[in-house]
Parts: C-alpha cells; structure tokens; sequence
C-alpha cells in the first residue's frame, strides 16, 4: 500500500512540473523582382495564461539568392534579437523577456536573383511560448 501512495506521489510530481506550451505560426508571402526588396511588420499576441516566448523558429528561406532576417521587438518597439532566416531554424531566446502580451516581428526580405523577373517564396516563423504548470 506504501508503495502506491509514494508512486502516486512521483507520478504527480512529475506531472506538476510539466510546462505547457503553444506556438504561433505566421506565414508570409513574398514576390519580389530581381534586386529589390520589402520590409513587413507582423504583430504577435502573447497567447492567454503563458508566461514567457522562449523560441523563435523559422523555415530555412531555400529560394535563390533571397536574403531575410527576421528582427524581434517588444510592443513598445525595444529590439529583442536578429535573426538571419538562412541559418540554423531555431534560435533559443536565453534573456529573460519584459513582461508584454504583444511582440512584432519585422521580416526583411532582399531578392538577389537577377536570372529570373521575379521570385516567389514564403518565410513560415514560428513563436513558442511557455508557462510552468506548478
């Protein structure tokens, strides 16, 4: 019977410290002619009863020579980080984060392909925020 009861007393233990998580996905579609370039802002609301946006993540921009960096703001415009979409796809945000319910995220993309009139592609970010269930 003892055993039970410590059993059931790990099992919720662990279970208690299991964080909950959601992410959000934004798709943005981009045509661009060869040589230019477009800045969009997207806006982020913070997802109810979480507390923190612990990653950044993105598709790896796989058309021709376009370049995109994704730049990260607070609501109140306070840059949070820069992200380059062509490197690794997940980037860990390790500061710890102001207490907002908006982010934005401005995506600036360049198309560098001069073998085509224009170019067709879509930048996916993805935002996970987490709370700690205790």
């Amino acid at each position: 019977m003892n055993f039970r009861i410590i059993l059931f007393s790990c099992t919720l233990a662990t279970f208690s410290s299991v964080a909950s998580e959601q992410e959000v996905l934004l798709t943005t579609d981009f045509v661009l002619k060869a040589g230019a370039s477009e800045i969009r802002t997207l806006s982020i609301q913070k997802p109810e009863h979480l507390e923190k946006l612990v990653m950044i993540g993105f598709n790896p921009v796989r058309a021709l020579a376009v370049d995109c960096v994704v730049r990260l703001y607070t609501g109140s415009d306070v840059l949070l980080g820069s992200y380059n979409c062509a490197e690794r796809q997940n980037h860990s945000l390790t500061q710890s984060l102001p207490a907002t319910t908006q982010f934005k995220a401005q995506i600036e993309v360049s198309n560098n392909n001069f073998t085509q009139a224009t170019t067709r592609f879509s930048v996916i970010n993805r935002f996970k925020f987490v709370c700690s269930v205790r």
